[in-house]
């Protein structure tokens, strides 16, 4: 296997030259640094990064803790998260917790003793006092799609708008009688869509029915299971409004199974715009979020900080209605 000082001597330079190039410093002469660099392809020389970053105290690794990998859309904003670290020579080390807060502060640890360079967080609930003891550690860390106002880092989306012109837009349709199923409310971005969505209804005039309420749906077959009952019960919901996408799939099982058409019968809109909700039959109306930009201004944000600086914080990003067909004109308009 070959060394540091063997590409040294093939390259005809000092150590610290090889070290400074492999490091990608400035003042590094084109030729030098050319030399260097074909000395070690054709060695095949591998650094060691574990010495590196004794030396230099970084590891070039951002933690990124997620929820829930199955949910289609924590993986989207993976991809982009992921991306933009690697155009900036970072690589992520992905945690996910699963909805759990206790899991969530095993992986506090885990990211602790690994040593990363600091850490991207969407957290499992409000509870984060666990994460902020990352500054005790000297590992920066930067909150995405949450707003806590007492923490500034954070790249908030604004939540309580979408669920508010989701809700509208069934409104808009003649819908009156709209059923919400949402996750825990332990995760705050889904209380701030059913609060938005809410005070549409009220804004409209209409009634906040509390046996069209389920806010603590587990899964897309929980979805299912609830839906299938609410619609055998007396006055059955003319739409359904999802506080993610994943949930619509439950939602529009339960209603073929039950024989009803989405949307002649039963509208159903949804929220993330995952990869397939455009895909299924019929596609499915939703609110679209700002994935990207969210997860640049969140690595952007983490470098800034990493780097030793005070960004402001930014303000909160907004998406759209995206109309597609499983939204129509209520059937008792």
């Amino acid at each position: 296997m070959s060394t540091i000082k063997d590409v040294a001597n093939l390259a005809g330079v000092s150590i610290c030259t090889v070290s400074r190039v492999l490091a990608d410093k400035n003042y590094i002469r084109p030729e030098t640094r050319k030399k260097v660099m074909n000395a070690v392809h054709e060695l095949d020389y591998k650094p060691n990064h574990t010495a590196r970053s004794l030396k230099t105290g970084n590891t070039n690794t951002i933690g990124l803790l997620l929820p829930d990998i199955c949910n289609l859309y924590y993986i989207k904003i993976t991809k982009y998260i992921e991306q933009y670290s690697d155009q900036n020579k970072y690589m992520i080390l992905l945690c996910d917790t699963n909805e759990s807060v206790e899991k969530e502060k095993r992986m506090v640890g885990l990211l602790q003793d690994r040593s990363v360079d600091g850490v991207i967080v969407l957290p499992t609930s409000q509870s984060i006092q666990h994460i902020l003891k990352l500054e005790d550690y000297g590992i920066p860390y930067v909150f995405l799609n949450r707003n806590f106002p007492d923490v500034k880092a954070c790249i908030p989306t604004d939540n309580y708008y979408g669920g508010y012109a989701m809700m509208d837009h069934l409104i808009q349709n003649g819908h009156k009688k709209i059923a919400m199923l949402f996750p825990s409310f332990d995760n705050p971005i889904y209380f701030e869509r059913f609060d938005g969505a809410k005070d549409a209804l009220r804004a409209a005039g209409l009634d906040v029915n509390v046996k069209n309420i389920f806010y603590d749906i587990v899964d897309m077959h929980d979805a299912h299971d609830r839906v299938t009952a609410r619609m055998r019960e007396p006055d059955p919901p003319t739409a359904f409004f999802a506080g993610n996408d994943m949930l619509c799939f439950g939602i529009y099982s339960a209603l073929n199974e039950l024989g009803l058409r989405i949307p002649q019968d039963v509208s159903v809109a949804g929220y993330d715009d995952i990869s397939t909700s455009a895909m299924i039959e019929p596609a499915l109306t939703t609110f679209w979020q700002p994935e990207e930009e969210l997860a640049k201004l969140g690595v952007d944000y983490l470098l800034a900080l990493m780097n030793g600086e005070s960004p402001s914080r930014p303000v909160k990003l907004r998406g759209k209605v995206i109309a597609r067909d499983s939204v129509a004109e209520a059937p008792d308009k």
